[in-house]
Formats: structure tokens, sequence, C-alpha cells
């Protein structure tokens, strides 16, 4: 663990090339470079290329100052990688807002690094830290006593997570953005009910033909710019996220949403105390065309799979029943902790063949 202050320019030697890359990006920043590069997730597909301004990451960083009201000298954790816009944001808030850096090279439990008692202001993990940090039963008030914001992305949280979460009095907040809004542009309350996502200040969104969410705020320089998730809008500065346009599977003449499947059967393991992961994908079928399949991700047998199908024919539509659960040992996940479900796919299906 590293504690300095980023926008100072006598940085200490680097023990790691994790310090050093941190290091190297605000020497860059402080001598005024334009842009930067990054890299998307590449959950639904290879990832991208894309150079974000400066300028797009200081109005982003404004906004969190704004929704958060971080205040100079404020303690910020950044654990996460800065070759992506969760973690480089982090410290480009250190850097526009002089902020100070509590800097720990990204593991699945970033608290363990932390000797003695402290005050964070502002934390950012994906969901596999923030599931590993809950298991390993640490007292989160010797370090978030004063919090302002846990931010929680990456991906959505099982409804087992969900569930831990919801008991702990702390502002931890599911965060909606990507690579192209220099991170977050809305956020939702763990402890809500609604699965309802607030925009920042200044944010507008709208619907394209297809049902997707539009983006125009501050950190995409009030240009709109079209996502591939499909959204419920609730008014103009909230919305539902239904799931992804690029998931959806068309199986007997019915488009399934996979996203409604899984949050389904993820509450029936969450009444379980079953951890897993899981995802619904369409598999080629020569009747149905895609024929509705569930992955679930376990080493173990799950003797409950007629209960599962079950408490899905209650809950859900006739057509989203999965025709089939596929157990695997192991899903393959991206580098930012998402279920690489394309991937995933493939090994599955060279497997079959071997």
């Amino acid at each position: 663990m590293l504690v300095f202050n980023p926008h100072l320019s006598n940085y200490p030697e680097p023990l790691n090339s994790f310090q050093k890359e941190v290091f190297d990006f605000c020497q860059l920043w402080n001598s005024g470079k334009d842009e930067f590069l990054f890299h998307t997730s590449g959950s639904t597909g290879k990832p991208k290329s894309i150079y974000l301004s400066r300028i797009s990451m200081i109005e982003s960083a404004n906004m969190t100052k704004e929704w958060l009201n971080l205040q100079e000298g404020d303690h910020v954790l950044l654990c996460l990688p800065i070759e992506y816009i969760a973690g480089a944001m982090m410290l480009v808030r250190a850097l526009v807002l002089k902020l100070t850096v509590v800097l720990i090279e990204p593991c699945q439990n970033p608290l363990e690094s932390i000797a003695k008692p402290m005050n964070i202001h502002l934390a950012s993990f994906v969901t596999t830290q923030w599931s590993t940090i809950l298991q390993s039963n640490i007292n989160l008030f010797t370090f978030f006593s004063k919090v302002k914001g846990i931010l929680i992305g990456g991906s959505e949280l099982t409804s087992s997570l969900e569930l831990k979460t919801k008991n702990i009095q702390l502002p931890i907040f599911q965060t909606y953005g990507m690579t192209e809004t220099s991170s977050h542009i809305a956020f939702r309350p763990i402890s809500s009910e609604a699965f309802t996502y607030q925009c920042l200040a200044h944010v507008k969104i709208k619907m394209n033909d297809q049902g997707c969410l539009c983006i125009n705020s501050p950190s995409t320089l009030n240009q709109w710019i079209e996502t591939n998730d499909r959204v419920e809008l609730v008014d103009k500065n909230r919305f539902r996220v239904l799931g992804r346009k690029d998931f959806v599977i068309n199986s007997g003449g019915r488009k399934i949403q996979p996203e409604i499947i899984e949050n389904c059967c993820q509450i029936f393991f969450a009444k379980k105390s079953f951890e897993c992961k899981l995802f619904a994908w369409g598999l080629d079928d020569p009747f149905f065309g895609q024929k509705l399949v569930l992955f679930i991700e376990t080493k173990v047998g799950i003797d409950f799979q007629s209960e599962l199908i079950q408490h899905v024919k209650i809950n859900l539509n006739s057509w989203e029943i999965p025709k089939e659960v596929i157990r695997l040992p192991q899903f393959i996940y991206t580098n930012s902790g998402k279920i690489d479900r394309s991937n995933t796919l493939t090994l599955y299906l060279n497997n079959l063949k071997s």
C-alpha cells in the first residue's frame, strides 16, 4: 500500500509495475497530454481501442465531485487497473480535485493490504472484489466510517451478493457507465428496492428506435452517443436496464432477453444460499432456430435443478424456460471481471467436438 498526492511531481520510486504505470499516467497528465488511449472490457466481443480527451475526463471528475461532494484532501482508494476507464478515472479524479490516493495493486481483496484503520472517502470495486471482501468478514467501518461512496461496477451483482450488501449501512452504489462516457453517468443505491438508475446532474437520456439507451452528458462533450443496452425510461432522469441488444435470443420467433432469465435464476439461488455465476444463451437449433440454454459455473452437482426450472415456470413466460441447464466447472472472464460469454461458449462447443 502507498498513500500519495498525484498532483505533486516528486513521486517515490515505484516498487512494482502497477505503481510505475500509475506514476507514468500522472506525469503524462501533469504534462498537459490531451488524449489518452483506453480499451473496452470486451465482454460482448473483441475489446475496442478508444481515445478519450482530457476535457471529457475532467468533466467526468467534476460530475462525480458534485454527486458525492468530494473535497480537496479526501482519500480515494485506487485498486483497479488503470488501462481500463474505472481505474484511470479514479486517478484522474484525484489529479483534478486534488485528492489523496491510497494505492493498492489490484487483487481480489485490496482491504487486506491496509494494515491500520484509515478514512477512505471514495472507493471503487468490481463485483468479484466486492464479493471477496464480504466473504472475508472484514470490518468495513475500519476504513469507510466517513466514506461518501463505495462504487460497484464491471458487472451486475448476483442476487445473493445484493442481499448481503443491502444490510450494510454505508453509501454503496451500483454504477452505470462505459469507456465512451469516461466512467459512470448514473447510479443505483444498493439499499433501494428499485432497480432504477438515477442520472448524474446535467446528463440527458433518450431511447433510439431499437429501444437502446442514448446518452448526452458533459463527459461526452454534450454529444449524443448510442449504447447497446436496451432500457425502459422511468422519466427524463431515470432508467432501468433490460439487457444487451447483442444478447437477444430469437427462439421459435420469440425474442428473449437473457438477463431476465438470469435475474430470475439468481433470485432462486439466493434463496438457496447457493453462490454461483450463470448466464443464458441461445444455441443453434434446427427446430427453434436458437435454443435457450442456461450455463451455470459450478464444480459440484445441483440437486435442485428441477426446482429451479419450476421456479422459472412460475415467474416467467413459457418461452423463457431454459430448454437445457449446462454445468461448467469454470467460465472464462474478461480482465475487468465480466463473464466472457462468447469465449466460454466457444470453449464448451470445442470440448464437445473433442
